[in-house]
């Protein structure tokens, strides 16, 4: 995954361009960056891993000799963020340089295919066997596009590749899912992930259709349409006017990074399905079906994302996993850690200092560690025995939103796969799970709008924001506790999360006409009596109770849900929340993205 920014002129390309169309590209990924350009007709590349802000200088990025180049901004989900997965990649001969966003789902395939034909691969990540596809492609074509258009026939996944290809002063490029889009302005054509890095550059961008092939020059644009071999011009496109700031180019147009990674969820999700890979959800599964005791390690999100997980494995596995915070375990399970124990810790920078201290202590016990995290190239990542990376892209805001809903994704993979072993489940189970997964990202992509627009009309009610509760049962009882926790980060407020039934021992005391409280309906037929009983004792009180759920109840205040599965409700009820904190606090004019005194990692 990560960001392209590549740019064709008439003349050199002007000083600072790439660099500072990448820069607004580094929201995408930071891991890594580097730049391909044609010197002549050879092409040379220059790449580092680390943030682009810190290698740039080392890498001549403010001053590119060349009329054409493509660089890249990089984010690692497959392959660890050193120099021979940064990208650009090149295939064999030298003459192919390819960046890519998004992930080929079918890579091992062809990589294993190549190897034995003879070609050398330099590094793991799966967008380098696009160079060497196009490679076998143009050793049989004189055509590129024609190239182009059955490679794209053979990858799968979702996943943005742009190339250089000697000699051709040409940007050539495949959209399969991913972002990207064509600027013009000037003596100069660019192709980038987005239109906002194009902001000072381009005066007109045109977005490039999904399931397209083609090329980008000084003097304009071409494409093909893979299903039907229709030609894309300019002249059948509508233009855009890139308007963006360039200020506001790193949030892709949003005014904050949560609400940018809220409304990534869906991506997110995907991701998830390509990133965890088979051989090592398989190896995973296995490894907890033999375990004599498993637990789940995690602080605060990643915390309630393992407590959900425990449902999934208790359900779907029939394997008892218990989640603990990873600043407790020490002093609540170490003394039960033995030969045989696995360690199921969770982490989205995987740099959580209390995570990675436990987790040593488990493996100094015997433990096996299986970590989940959004960063492979983390001190998590390196200690685990196998980690499944939940892919879900860069998160810059420290209350963390798509991650939430990606680690959900990855956990009840996880778990049903573990059911295949235990005998819970059938790979038929396991298929339909991922078609759900699937079918839930388009349906929170159709949905996330909505929930907005009832948020927002929320917030404008007569409640009094100084406190809040969060309440609910069964398998989004975590939940309760997630929603508390982004009211006190976003919003900056006092809330609480409880059990439904805990509701009535002593909670409810504060309940008024305008204390808010936010009821998150279960998802158990069993648990719904209870969820009643409580709405109609808050209303009694004259409260105004939130309701976020598929049901409705008189008229109370309703963010609805769409009714889905039992272990996707947490995955569609987190989106309400997260965005009933974010407007609570643009409405308070909060610091949303940084939090006071808060940080994305806990790393001491």
């Amino acid at each position: 995954m990560g960001g392209i920014f590549a740019a064709v002129c008439k003349e050199r390309i002007p000083e600072g361009v790439l660099y500072n169309g990448l820069r607004r590209l580094v929201y995408r990924g930071y891991d890594g960056a580097g730049v391909a350009f044609l010197r002549g007709d050879k092409i040379v590349v220059l790449k580092s891993p680390g943030h682009l802000e810190k290698i740039a200088p080392q890498l001549s990025f403010l001053n590119v000799d060349s009329d054409v180049a493509v660089a890249h901004t990089r984010y690692a989900s497959r392959g660890w963020p050193v120099l021979e997965n940064t990208h650009p990649l090149l295939d064999c001969t030298g003459r192919i340089a390819v960046v890519g966003d998004g992930i080929i789902e079918n890579y091992e395939e062809f990589r294993r295919v190549l190897e034995d034909r003879g070609h050398q691969f330099k590094g793991r990540t799966d967008t380098e066997v696009g160079a060497h596809l196009l490679e076998e492609e143009l050793n049989q074509r004189v055509n590129v596009l024609e190239a182009l258009q059955n490679l794209s026939r053979q990858l799968k996944g979702l996943y943005a590749l742009a190339f250089l290809v000697e000699p051709y002063r040409k940007i050539f490029f495949i959209a399969n899912g991913q972002p990207l889009v064509i600027g013009a302005g000037g003596n100069c054509y660019f192709l980038s992930s987005d239109i906002p890095s194009l902001y000072g550059f381009a005066e007109t961008a045109y977005v490039v259709e999904d399931g397209t092939v083609g090329w980008v020059d000084a003097e304009g644009f071409s494409g093909v349409r893979i299903a039907d071999g229709s030609i894309i011009t300019p002249s059948g496109l509508q233009g855009k006017r890139v308007k963006h700031f360039a200020e506001a180019g790193e949030k892709g147009g949003f005014p904050h990074f949560m609400l940018k990674e809220i409304y990534e969820t869906p991506e997110a999700l995907n991701r998830v399905l390509l990133a965890v890979m088979e051989k090592y959800l398989r190896l995973a599964s296995m490894i907890v079906y033999g375990a004599k005791n498993a637990f789940i390690l995690a602080n605060g999100t990643s915390l309630h994302a393992g407590m959900i997980g425990s449902y999934y494995f208790n359900d779907l596995a029939g394997v008892s996993v218990d989640p603990v915070s990873a600043a407790e375990f020490p002093y609540y399970a170490l003394e039960t850690v033995e030969t045989g124990t696995v360690v199921i810790a969770i982490s989205q920078s995987g740099e959580t200092s209390d995570v990675i201290s436990s987790i040593k202590l488990a493996k100094q016990r015997g433990a096996v560690v299986i970590g989940i995290t959004n960063n492979v190239g983390s001190r998590l990542a390196l200690e685990s025995n196998v980690y499944l990376p939940i892919g879900a892209g860069p998160e810059i805001a420290v209350p963390a939103t798509k991650s939430f809903t990606a680690t959900l994704a990855t956990l009840l993979l996880f778990a049903s796969y573990t059911g295949m072993f235990t005998g819970k489940t059938t790979r038929d189970d396991y298929r339909r799970i991922v078609d759900e997964v699937r079918n839930a990202s388009a349906l929170l992509k159709e949905k996330i709008s909505e929930f907005d627009k009832s948020v927002t009309s929320i917030v404008q009610l007569d409640y009094d924001w100084k406190s809040a509760y969060v309440a609910s049962s069964g398998i989004n009882y975590p939940l309760a506790l997630e929603g508390a926790l982004k009211l006190k980060e976003a919003a900056i407020i006092h809330a609480e999360g409880f059990q439904l039934g805990e509701m009535r021992h002593g909670p409810m005391v504060l309940i008024s006409n305008d204390f808010p409280m936010i009821l998150i309906e279960p998802a158990e037929d069993q648990a719904k009596p209870l969820y009643v009983k409580v709405l109609e004792e808050a209303r009694n009180k004259g409260a105004k109770p939130i309701v976020i759920g598929p049901g409705r109840f008189g008229d109370s205040v309703t963010i609805q849900t769409p009714s889905v599965p039992r272990y996707l409700s947490p995955i569609i009820s987190s989106i309400p929340i997260q965005l009933l904190a974010y407007r609570l606090g643009v409405g308070f004019n909060r610091p949303i993205d940084t939090p006071p005194g808060l940080a994305k990692a806990i790393t001491t």
